[in-house]
C-alpha cells in the first residue's frame, strides 16, 4: 500500500537541501536512512543526497531503494549488492514526476538514483548524471548507500531530453547499460554513437506526438548492437511521466490509460535490465511478451 502524500514529509525531505545552499556550499552530514515512500507489499523509501560537484556546486539526487519498515535499505542476505540505474528526467519536468518509475524498479530489487538539474533542463549540467553515479560507486561513509550498489551493475536512462544527455554519459563510459525513452542520442554525438559499447534499449510511444515514432525508429535504428527497440502501442510522450495531462492538453489522446502504460513502461525497462546488466544482452525475448509491445532487435 502505498502512503498518502504527505507535505510535511517533502518539506521535511528538502529541508536539508535549502539549509545546505543557505549554508553556502556546506553539505549535511548524508542520510543513514530514508523516508518509506510505501510500507506494503515490500517497502520502498527514499533519500535526498547533495554531491559536490564542479568544486562550488551541491546537486541534489533523490536516491529510492528497496528497505526495512524504518527505512533502511534491504540488502540481499547473501551479501551481494544491488544493480542501480541513473536517470534523467526530462526538459521542464522535476526529477519527481518519475518517483513512479523508482518505486516499480526498486520493488524489484534496483536502487535509482535521480538527479537535478538547473531549471530543470539536463543540458544546463550535463555531467550531474555522472556525479550521481559516483555517489552510488563511493557514497560518503557511514551512509545509507556504503556497499549497497554494484558499481559494475549500474545502468543510466532518460526520457526525452533526458535521454539525449544519458546517451551522452553512456558513450563517455562508466556505465554498464543505457535505456532511452522517447529520445535518441544527441545528433552532436552522431560520429561516437556506433562506438557505444553495451547494451542499449530505445523505447517509444506509438502516439508521441513531442518525439515523433519516425524519428526515434530511425534514430534507434543507428545504434549499434547489441539494441532492441521497443513500441508501445497506444502510448504517448507524458505517459512516461507521473500525468498525461500535457498530452490531453495539448490534444494528443492516449489509447490506453495512464496506470497501464506505466506497467508496461517498467516491465520493458526491467526485463532489459535484468537481461543487460547480468551480460545477457537485450532480454528482446522477454520485452516480446510484454503486452502491447512491438520490439525490433538489431
Amino acid at each position: 500500500m502505498r502512503l498518502p502524500a504527505s507535505p510535511t514529509r517533502d518539506i521535511l525531505l528538502f529541508v536539508p537541501l535549502f539549509l545546505g545552499l543557505v549554508l553556502a556550499g556546506c553539505a549535511l552530514p548524508a542520510p543513514q536512512s530514508g523516508q518509506l515512500l510505501r510500507s506494503e507489499p515490500t517497502p520502498i523509501a527514499e533519500a535526498l543526497f547533495q554531491v559536490r560537484a564542479r568544486h562550488t556546486d551541491l546537486v541534489p539526487v533523490r536516491v529510492v531503494f528497496p528497505s526495512d519498515a524504518q527505512g533502511r535499505p534491504a540488502r540481499p542476505i547473501d551479501g551481494s549488492r544491488l544493480p542501480a540505474l541513473v536517470f534523467i528526467h526530462g526538459g521542464l519536468v522535476p526529477p519527481e514526476d518519475y518517483l513512479w518509475l523508482a518505486e516499480a524498479l526498486a520493488s524489484r530489487g534496483f536502487v535509482v538514483a535521480l538527479p537535478s538539474h538547473p531549471l530543470e533542463l539536463a543540458l544546463s549540467a550535463p555531467d550531474n548524471g555522472r556525479f550521481a553515479r559516483e555517489l552510488l560507486v563511493s557514497p560518503p561513509e557511514d551512509s545509507l548507500l556504503q556497499g549497497l550498489v554494484d558499481p559494475a551493475r549500474i545502468a543510466v536512462a532518460g526520457h526525452s531530453l533526458g535521454g539525449v544527455v544519458a546517451s551522452t554519459l553512456a558513450l563517455d563510459g562508466g556505465f554498464a547499460a543505457l535505456a532511452l525513452f522517447a529520445s535518441y542520442p544527441n545528433p552532436a554525438d552522431a560520429p561516437r554513437v556506433p562506438s557505444l559499447a553495451v547494451p542499449s534499449l530505445s523505447l517509444a510511444g506509438e502516439l508521441d506526438c513531442t518525439a515523433p515514432l519516425p524519428r526515434v525508429r530511425d534514430e534507434a535504428s543507428r545504434l549499434p548492437t547489441p539494441s532492441v527497440f521497443a513500441v508501445l502501442q497506444g502510448v504517448t510522450h507524458y505517459q512516461f511521466t507521473v500525468s498525461d495531462q500535457k498530452d490531453v492538453t495539448g490534444g494528443c489522446t492516449p489509447a490506453v490509460p495512464l496506470d497501464a502504460a506505466h506497467e508496461r513502461i517498467t516491465e520493458v525497462l526491467s526485463r532489459f535490465l535484468l537481461a543487460a546488466l547480468a551480460g545477457r544482452g537485450t532480454g528482446a525475448d522477454d520485452i516480446r511478451q510484454v503486452p502491447g509491445t512491438e520490439v525490433t532487435v538489431r
